[in-house]
Formats: structure tokens, sequence, C-alpha cells
């Protein structure tokens, strides 16, 4: 649920310039700062840049999760390859490629 709060205008005008930059809303910015100086007050011992870094980390979108089953799904036998998947398919091992 959403409340209005007052804020100073000079807080406002600097999230909004760092929401530009972190490309988040005006709220998700100031909300992002309060959790980082929660944080910060509960851990004293640490850095608050690690703590924004660890926090930014966290609401980044995860990688792309991918299923076997929803591969195969698309696989197609009668699907012809492209020339680079070839020449990745034909070339030497140059590492330490388990086979």
């Amino acid at each position: 649920m959403s409340r209005l709060v007052k804020i100073n205008y000079d807080l406002y005008e600097a999230a909004k310039r760092e929401a530009r930059f972190e490309r988040r809303t005006i709220q998700a910015q100031v909300e992002f700062w309060i959790k980082v100086g929660r944080a910060a007050i509960d851990n004293p011992d640490l850095p608050a840049s690690f703590i924004a870094d660890s926090l930014a980390s966290l609401l980044e979108p995860k990688a792309a999760q991918f299923q076997l089953d929803g591969l195969l799904a698309n696989w197609n036998s009668e699907m012809k390859c492209l020339n680079k998947d070839d020449e990745w398919l034909e070339a030497k091992p140059v590492g330490k490629e388990v086979w």
C-alpha cells in the first residue's frame, strides 16, 4: 500500500537524477536508499558501498533458466545448422574440454 510522504526538495531532485541514472522510478530510488540506510545501521561494520552493491544485485533480474524439455520441444531434426555452428562443431578442442 502506498503512502504520501513529504521530503525536502533537494533530496527529491537528487533522487530524480539518481533514478534516471540507475533506471529506476523516483519512488524505487528513494526506497533503495532507505533499504541501504537501514542495512548500514544494522551492519555498521560493512561499508555503505558494499551494502548498496549487494542490495542492487538482489534487485537485478535473474538469468533465464532453461529446462531441457522446453528446449527439445522446439527442436526439429530437419533444421539445418548455420555455417558458424558447423565450424564450431568441427573445431579442435582448445582447452580442457572433456569428451
